[in-house]
């Protein structure tokens, strides 16, 4: 072992040494110039250890370093790289799946004699995960994806000594990114190995389907699925959607070409509710080499968010046929009609019985100044927990509004409140409110409407989007209000004659109208979002053999992440019965849950987050397991990213015939001679203990000798 002195790492200047250093030998010896009954010698004594303590602590105060460098004896260390994914055991052309794969490894993992005696190959899997290996006997070759760019990434974040990478693939990249980026910035040679065959054999694939993931519940949806017909001109290809064993369409393709991509639609009418799960599918047309591509499954969540409104008038005028036109033509709503006679007389006849059955509820002009005080007690208990849009009329009888709704309503009003043409305005800081997220025109022009210009204020926790502006002058009296109380929204729109919005001739006009009406009557049919728990999978449709995986993310009930909860799992599914599972807390309110492998099948979840035996939450949903392996879409091997992977970072690559050949070329290229590395370390002296028990030593010694000849 090598030592060498560094030098002092201070910033005290020298001339402060100096001082120091004079200042500390003066004080010893001025200690014992004085002591007559000392002889000569036991004065020099006392004054040298005396003055080597001192110096001592002066140079550990200076912090001298020094360095220690040691030659040792160095492997060869190499990264082998080994695809595990299902693909590369596939039979195909001359390749001979696993056998010759396991013929490969053979080559690249000899014995450690001869010249091979100082080389230490590392050895690491990869297919969508990347992991080290023991022995490459325990590849199973049952990965799911292939993820090239995470395992050079991987790779590259480890590399230290390593002074060459050999990475064996067929090069078919199913997840993730495309690993030339990466590659280009991998400082060593990486030695490419091509595994499996390069040739196109005939077969039919479903490459692609394109879809909605999400439907209404009786809607259509289109579906449009991409076949790659690869040898097969001049022959139909029969082309089936699949509902569990049902066939509900097929279609029928052609190509006079050799090779083609075509694609074929379907329309699918969406009659049940919930995760509906469908195939496209080529039955096996002979001479076909597999059909393990010919089906490919894909799913969609049909969801009844139709809205269910009720529309109740309580005066006859143009705003009302306006309002019920316009819901009439929307898709997405279902309305219900009531307008008000006498008494508790309606003309479509009487009222539902069933109001929880409602999203939203329109009171037109309620209560009619009219209207009968009992009946109107009973339409305001009868709909007191839905949500509600208050739709003024000129007949409106706004002394009893507030006290039949028990002052749940945005506006409360004083009596005296009174009808004038008026504008609006947007109310302060209000624009970015759901309501009013719509794009409106600079050039706005609208017909004066009736609102009220006072004895009208805003209630506690309402929130005004429009103020009214009576000539030219704003006003602080409400004309669109909203207030959120518990699961319902309601809104007040305050004012009528809006009907001539929409019977302008300016196009601006008409389509703000539209866009105001259609958000007020969205966002109040909808529930507020108090969602605590969210919970879903990594994928909807898993392919088989790819392990499930679930995301959940909590908060408590004050809207900061829950950080100490358990989530319980059930997993349901008609063949397998019922799971249990419990999430793994993985910190600031996230929560994960590794499955693992599920056979075929819809699977029903459901979670529930519970803190010291309180429920906060539950979240149900389900995902499908039945995907197509994208291992067996594309079988080609990719000649064309290996060289370039291998080129770019100063490597070569290799077909699997040529294996056994990689050692000798990269002994030539590297060299696997012994090496020899010098290892170095620089060390403080002030951080070993040596010296300040040394310095211990010497002042004790110096203290014994003292006591010994009685100096004070």
């Amino acid at each position: 072992m090598d030592i060498q002195f560094d030098g002092f790492q201070n910033t005290i200047p020298v001339f402060w040494i100096v001082i120091l250093t004079a200042g500390l030998l003066t004080l010893s010896v001025w200690t014992y110039w004085r002591e007559e009954g000392l002889s000569n010698t036991w004065r020099r004594l006392l004054t040298g250890l005396r003055s080597v303590a001192f110096l001592l602590l002066l140079l550990l105060l200076l912090n001298p370093v020094i360095s220690l460098s040691e030659q040792i004896i160095a492997p060869v260390r190499i990264a082998l790289l080994l695809d595990n994914s299902e693909s590369v055991s596939i039979e195909k052309g001359d390749y001979r799946g696993t056998e010759h794969y396991r013929e490969v490894i053979a080559h690249l993992t000899p014995d450690r004699t001869g010249k091979y005696e100082h080389l230490l190959i590392e050895t690491f899997g990869f297919d969508a995960e990347f992991f080290p290996v023991e022995s490459p006997e325990v590849l199973q070759m049952n990965g799911t994806r292939t993820n090239i760019d995470h395992a050079l990434s991987e790779t590259l974040d480890m590399l230290q000594q390593h002074e060459a990478v050999i990475l064996v693939t067929d090069g078919i990249v199913t997840t993730g990114r495309n690993p030339s980026a990466t590659a280009s910035r991998i400082p060593v040679p990486v030695f490419t190995v091509g595994i499996g065959d390069t040739s196109r054999q005939n077969d039919i694939v479903v490459q692609r389907i394109t879809h909605n993931p999400t439907a209404s519940l009786n809607s259509i949806v289109t579906v449009e699925a991409s076949i790659l017909n690869d040898g097969f001109p001049d022959q139909d290809i029969q082309v089936q959607l699949i509902r569990d064993d049902t066939i509900l369409d097929e279609k029928t393709l052609r190509s006079s070409e050799l090779q083609s991509v075509q694609q074929v639609q379907f329309e699918l009418l969406m009659e049940e509710e919930g995760l509906q799960q469908y195939r496209i599918h080529v039955p096996k047309i002979p001479g076909e080499w597999t059909d393990e591509n010919n089906t490919r499954w894909f799913s969609i969540d049909v969801r009844d968010d139709q809205l269910r409104i009720l529309h109740l008038a309580y005066e006859v005028h143009p705003d009302v046929g306006n309002v019920r036109r316009f819901l009439r033509e929307d898709k997405q709503v279902l309305i219900d009609s009531r307008t008000w006679i006498t008494r508790d007389r309606y003309v479509e006849g009487e009222l539902p019985d069933r109001p929880d059955t409602l999203d939203l509820v329109i009171l037109h002009g309620f209560p009619h100044i009219d209207l009968d005080e009992s009946h109107a007690r009973e339409v305001a208990d009868r709909f007191s927990d839905n949500s509600l849009l208050i739709t003024s009329a000129a007949a409106q009888d706004f002394s009893r509004l507030s006290s039949l709704f028990s002052g749940q309503l945005p506006i409360r009003f004083e009596s005296g409140y009174a009808w004038h043409d008026v504008q609006f305005e947007l109310a302060a800081n209000q624009g970015s409110h759901a309501i009013l997220d719509f794009e409106q025109p600079e050039d706005l022009r609208l017909s004066p409407t009736k609102g009220g210009i006072r004895l009208a204020e805003v209630s506690p926790n309402a929130t005004v989007l429009l103020h009214t502006v009576y000539r030219g002058n704003p006003t602080n009296t409400p004309m669109l209000a909203v207030r959120t109380i518990g699961n319902r929204n309601i809104t007040h729109l305050n004012g009528y004659n809006f009907y001539r919005w929409s019977l302008s001739t300016r196009e601006e006009t008409r389509e703000f109208w539209e866009n105001l009406l259609n958000s007020t009557v969205k966002w109040t049919a909808a529930q507020p979002d108090e969602q605590l728990l969210e919970l879903s999978p990594s994928d909807p449709v898993f392919q088989i053999g790819e392990p499930v995986i679930m995301n959940g993310f909590l908060r408590n009930e004050a809207g900061d992440p829950e950080e100490n909860a358990v989530i319980d799992i059930i997993l349901e599914s008609d063949d397998d019965g019922d799971r249990h599972y419990i999430m793994s807390n993985e910190g600031g309110g996230g929560y994960q849950l590794e499955i693992g492998n599920l056979p075929e099948g819809t699977y029903s979840y459901t979670g529930v987050a519970s803190r010291s035996e309180r429920e906060i939450d539950s979240r149900s949903g389900q995902f499908i397991v039945g995907g197509i392996n994208r291992e067996f879409l594309d079988t080609v091997r990719d000649d064309d990213l290996l060289r370039f992977i291998a080129r770019t970072t100063g490597g070569h690559f290799f077909t699997h015939e040529q294996a056994a050949s990689v050692l000798s070329v990269m002994d030539e290229q590297i060299g696997f001679e012994q090496r020899t590395e010098t290892l170095s370390q620089s060390l403080a002296l002030h951080r070993h203990p040596f010296w300040f028990i040394l310095v211990v030593i010497l002042l004790t010694t110096e203290w014994a000798l003292r006591k010994y000849w009685a100096l004070n």
